[in-house]
């Protein structure tokens, strides 16, 4: 279990692992002695004051009450959460990743092959085309 501050529109203020309280079951409380209702309660109380420590971190960092939530979440909601939080790719990112190697130029130019060094231009040029500037 994890537990999360997010902004309302989903962006990652704070993360923590852990701090969901293990609850015995019933049969070993009762033959403890334990008032189960007390226990209980006593189990939501610290997992609700560990949701607050979040929730006070955002507001002293800033936040306004209404744009945090602060919650519970398992590991299939923290994977989405992460994955919604990645970074977008610039078109710079975008371009670096398909741009053809420029020992490919170079070695267009050295063997004087102007075909080798047109499609350079061209592979360039094709790039550039599918990842436009902003």
């Amino acid at each position: 279990m994890y537990r999360v501050c997010l902004t309302k529109d989903g962006k990652i203020i704070e993360v923590q692992s852990g701090g969901k309280v293990d609850r015995h079951d019933p049969e070993t409380l009762l033959k403890s002695n334990i008032d189960i209702t007390k226990y209980h309660a006593d189990c939501d109380n610290l997992e609700a004051m560990r949701l607050d420590t979040l929730r006070q971190n955002a507001l002293n960092a800033g936040y306004k009450e209404d744009e945090i939530e602060v919650k519970w979440i398992d590991e299939a909601e923290w994977a989405t959460i992460q994955e919604a939080n990645k970074p977008k790719p610039t078109y710079a990112d975008l371009r670096r990743a398909e741009w053809p190697a420029c020992a490919d130029y170079l070695d267009g130019i050295v063997k004087g092959d102007q075909l080798q060094i047109d499609k350079y231009i061209a592979d360039c040029l094709a790039v550039k085309a599918k990842y436009p500037k902003n």
